[in-house]
């Protein structure tokens, strides 16, 4: 931002404490015009800023213009103009009210495993069925209580479910699950990439989900959201929330909300952090409500982009299986040997030391989704520290000896109503290879030739329903699958391009879909291709009324300034409204201090000499060469003087 005209720098402050990174139509940002400024210079500031990525126009569906900050440029902008320097106070000084979650990585986790378990089915109606909600429910260290007052959607009024709804939209917009026609499934390669991140990367990415797509929408919310994001609010350190929100009242940060309205959305924003793990709520002796990062505390960096897996050298990949069969799975351990270890074995819990149980049933369960018993044994050896206890070695290899020794599978049957369909199927030349008759009213049917099974029973007026066993189209609802380790550490996890459609909530920013304008050349801004005569902006004159009239109209017309001697001062002037017969101006006069203004009417007889002030060509612009526009044509018209 040090390249920036002092002009840009001023209208990037306006246009930053009013809107944050919030859309904003064309012309409402007129409003915050500088009073120093005229219109063309609050147009070319505009455009300068968009040159430089911290201003992005795009075109409504009607060809309405509508203007945004980016949201990845508000943390380094509030940072240049509205630096807050929080005040901590002592820890013995406030009593905690409400303390973190376990942490928002960890609760999806718990999810993905309940999905990869259990499924999640959905209902005619498109929605989750409500015994896997209350179920899901019960896995998550957050409630309720840390989402009620969210702006989160329609949907979750209908199900009632908050935790459950926010948990599966964050998801979906990690990519981690899709939704089928019958329920959500796991997407089983972005699912292995993102287990490989470290839990901080995992963490740093959530948050730049979690901050766009919850809390309730409006500059002030947005203000508070990302000032308490910034590096100066300390994990650990308690900050009264009054005092922040009193500092951004007097910094013009809060629009019109009133204040009992800030400190409410501000309040439900930090017990949604703390829900998530990164926050903590507290209060003083007096009242004072407080708050402070945890050491968890997430980075805006990961809002988007390529996240690359954990490093050979950065993780602990080995965990502590004891005699009574609990496993400790140390901080260091990745997530993906997490997942594989709850692929068979029982996730107890999960705080900072993760602990599982082994049991048979697990490690049947396990086999039933195809991992076998010794190879189970064998990972779970080559993992655990100091090898396997004796009885827990002795264990597994018994449970393992009384698995797989049977099995069951699954047939297509063929059903007869009668027995002399069963008997004329039975007698049919051309079905007899394909099918096995086990009863008068039943056959087995080799799916290899189903078709062609059909075929012939349509011909012989025997045609089956195309639905077997009543089941529906998808049957992979609550298939799941349990990875293996890839060994591949240059594997990266890729942030899907957040959108309106991705997530549950419709929370996405529409803005985004928009086609971007291109900044517009600085000439079509100033002139709009008029043909002026080049003397008004190039020579000081005195005007008859009639020509004075138009200097003053075309000055208007562009919203440049107009320079005129007035009580034997040269002053310039923006002229917002002509009227009357005779003519009459009214506008702002600016004096040298460059900070006093007056609104004044004034009539041709009031100036003498004067002219168009053409705006200086903004830095970093083809057009800056010059000192000054020397763009208007020359045109035939007379001149008075």
């Amino acid at each position: 931002m040090n390249q920036l005209s002092t002009e840009a720098l001023e209208v990037l402050k306006r246009l930053c404490a009013a809107y944050a990174a919030q859309p904003f139509e064309e012309g409402k940002e007129e409003r915050l015009r500088p009073v120093a400024l005229c219109r063309a210079e609050q147009k070319l500031a505009m455009n300068e800023l968009r040159r430089e990525g911290l201003l992005t126009a795009r075109h409504k569906i009607l060809g309405e213009k509508l203007y945004q900050i980016p949201v990845d440029q508000l943390p380094a902008i509030e940072q240049e103009f509205f630096p807050y320097q929080p005040q901590f106070i002592a820890g013995h000084l406030v009593s905690l009210t409400m303390e973190a979650g376990a942490g928002l990585a960890i609760d999806l986790f718990r999810a993905l495993l309940f999905t990869a378990w259990e499924g999640l089915p959905l209902t005619a109606k498109g929605i989750i069925h409500k015994k896997h909600l209350n179920r899901l429910a019960a896995q998550l260290s957050f409630g309720e209580e840390h989402l009620q007052g969210l702006s989160v959607g329609s949907l979750l009024e209908e199900q009632k479910t908050l935790s459950v709804i926010a948990t599966v939209d964050i998801l979906l917009c990690l990519g981690l699950i899709r939704r089928q026609s019958a329920g959500y499934t796991l997407d089983l390669e972005l699912l292995d990439r993102w287990l490989q991140l470290p839990e901080a990367t995992m963490s740093d990415i959530l948050y730049g989900i979690v901050i766009n797509r919850s809390g309730s929408v409006g500059p002030a919310d947005q203000h508070f959201r990302y000032i308490i994001s910034n590096a100066d609010f300390i994990p650990g350190k308690w900050i009264m929330l009054p005092a922040l929100l009193d500092w951004m009242m007097a910094s013009n940060l809060t629009g019109n909300i009133a204040r009992n309205e800030l400190e409410k959305s501000s309040l439900n924003w930090l017990r949604c952090l703390t829900g998530f793990g990164w926050c903590e709520l507290g209060e003083t002796a007096e009242g004072m409500l407080c708050f402070r990062w945890t050491a968890a505390k997430p980075m805006l960096s990961a809002e988007r982009g390529s996240f690359a897996a954990v490093g050979s050298g950065d993780t602990q990949e080995q965990f502590i299986v004891q005699p009574d069969f609990e496993v400790l799975v140390p901080p260091e351990v990745p997530y993906s040997v997490r997942w594989t270890l709850a692929g068979c074995a029982e996730l107890l819990q999960s705080d900072t030391i993760w602990s599982f149980r082994l049991t048979k049933e697990r490690l049947e369960l396990a086999a039933e989704r195809g991992m076998s018993p010794n190879d189970i044994i064998s990972w779970i050896s080559e993992h655990a520290l100091g090898g396997l206890p004796s009885v827990v070695q002795m264990s597994l290899e018994q449970w393992a000896k009384s698995i797989g020794r049977t099995s069951l599978s699954q047939v297509i049957l063929l059903t007869c109503q009668t027995e002399a369909d069963g008997a004329a199927i039975a007698a049919h030349p051309r079905l007899q290879e394909n099918l096995e008759r086990i009863g008068p009213l039943h056959f087995i049917v080799d799916p290899e030739y189903m078709e062609q099974i059909r075929k012939e029973l349509y011909s012989a007026g025997l045609a089956p329903s195309r639905i077997i066993g009543g089941q529906g189209e998808d049957p992979n609802v609550g298939w799941s699958w349990f990875p293996h380790e890839t060994g591949n550490p240059e594997a990266t996890y890729v942030l899907p391009e957040l959108n309106v459609e991705l997530g549950l909530l419709s929370k996405g920013n529409p803005f985004l879909n928009l086609p971007v304008i291109a900044p517009e050349q600085e000439e079509e801004i100033l002139f709009g291709g008029e043909n002026v005569p080049q003397i008004w902006s190039k020579e000081w004159r005195h005007y008859h009324s009639s020509t004075a009239q138009k200097v003053m109209e075309q000055g208007l017309r562009w919203g440049v300034k107009v320079r005129f001697a007035l009580n034997d001062q040269m002053l310039d002037f923006i002229p917002s409204r002509i009227s009357g017969n005779p003519w009459r101006v009214s506008g702002q006069l600016l004096y040298h201090d460059g900070e006093t203004v007056e609104d004044i009417e004034l009539t041709p007889e009031d100036w003498k000499e004067m002219k168009l002030v053409i705006p200086k060509g903004r830095r970093n612009s083809s057009s800056a060469q010059a000192s000054d526009y020397g763009m208007i044509e020359k045109s035939t018209e007379s001149v008075d003087h």
